[in-house]
Formats: C-alpha cells, structure tokens, sequence
C-alpha cells in the first residue's frame, strides 16, 4: 500500500544518527506503535539532550536497542489510535528529523 511506511532512521538524525543505509529500515504509519509514536519518543529525547537531562549516547542506546520501551519510559503509553496518554498524536511540527 502506497504512502503506508516511511524509511525511517533507527537512530534520528536529531539524535546523531546518520543516513548511512544501515541505519535506515522501512517503517510502517499504523497501529499503536507506527512511525508517528516512535518520532514522538524522538522529538522528546531531544528536548531532553539539549536540556542536559539525558545523556546523548544513553539516548541512541535505548532508542536503537528497544524504542518501545524508550516510548513507554520518556513518553507514556499509547492507545490502539497511536495517541500518547495526553491525547496527543505522535507528530510535532518539523517532524521527527526525518
């Protein structure tokens, strides 16, 4: 299905992740755990690097080893819709360094 996935970086390019093709997989917009939750997890590891509250490298390890349970410990939990706890879907303006 056309405009169902997106190739997506393992480690966000916000993040100090690179296009290098080892670092890029396909990853698809549906269900609870699409690409919007994980560039949701994204966007709020970096507010936290840049505000010195999580340690960069730390951030690409948990992000790289288990992004949903990154998700569940910097974001909350989502529903079936892919809205985090606050009703909130996972895109932010500017996207999530794709």
């Amino acid at each position: 299905m056309r405009g169902a996935y997106e190739v997506d970086h393992l480690i966000s390019l916000e993040l100090g992740g690179s296009n290098d093709i080892t670092n890029l997989w396909p990853e698809a917009y549906a269900g609870a755990w699409g690409a919007r939750s994980k560039d949701a997890l994204e966007n709020r590891m970096h507010r936290l690097v840049c505000a010195g509250q999580l340690d960069l490298a730390q951030a690409q390890r948990e992000i790289a080893t288990d992004w949903v349970e990154a998700y569940r410990r910097y974001v909350g939990e989502v529903d079936d819709e892919g809205e985090d706890e606050e009703g909130e879907d996972g895109g932010e303006a500017g996207g999530g360094g794709k």
